[in-house]
């Protein structure tokens, strides 16, 4: 009985060394606009494929797309925003034994913005995304993890010819997600 409870720990884990994950998040947004600020609609879809290396550490490879449109009050101008990212993380994971696992990463990403401005410049800009990232997870059942996640997004952008300033410069992200584990 000793033996079975000092593995008892490890057999519930809610992350260990050798998991491969799913992991997939998506968003909608709208809001309307105030006077003379026009109406805002966005979408996001995320998706990550995340291997532990150690019972602490995790990589991922990640895809993410986001689709904003910025629609102007009558006599103004609306605006596309399109955004598609390839790119990688690396979390960092404490307590991983415990029902609540929180975290700590790191996310660096490849990103094509494209800009549709109605009756204006048009712009297609490559760049990165990173940016550190602050997490729970919650453990459901032993293949299903619930987790909410903080990022902070720094965007290194060139502005395309005829656009004045950045497009995107940084931001803050607030996201739940759904995890499958393949033990």
């Amino acid at each position: 009985s000793v033996v079975s409870l000092a593995f008892a720990g490890v057999a519930n884990a809610s992350v260990q060394q050798g998991d491969t994950e799913l992991d997939f998040l998506g968003g909608f947004l709208t809001a309307n606009g105030d006077t003379g600020v026009g109406d805002t609609t966005s979408f996001f879809l995320s998706a990550a494929l995340g291997y532990f290396f150690t019972d602490n550490i995790q990589g991922q490879v990640a895809a993410l797309g986001m689709w904003t449109e910025f629609d102007a009050p009558s006599g103004g101008t609306d605006v596309d925003i399109d955004v598609y990212g390839l790119g990688i993380r690396g979390r960092y994971h404490f307590m991983p034994t415990n029902q609540w696992v929180p975290y700590v990463g790191l996310q660096l990403f490849w990103a094509n913005v494209d800009v549709d401005i109605q009756g204006g410049a048009d712009g297609d800009i490559d760049g990165i995304m990173w940016g550190p990232v602050l997490g729970l997870r919650y453990e459901l059942n032993a293949n299903s993890d619930l987790y909410i996640e903080y990022q902070y997004h720094l965007w290194e952008l060139d502005a395309p010819s005829g656009f004045q300033g950045d497009i995107l410069d940084d931001g803050h992200a607030l996201l739940v997600g759904l995890i499958h584990q393949f033990k």
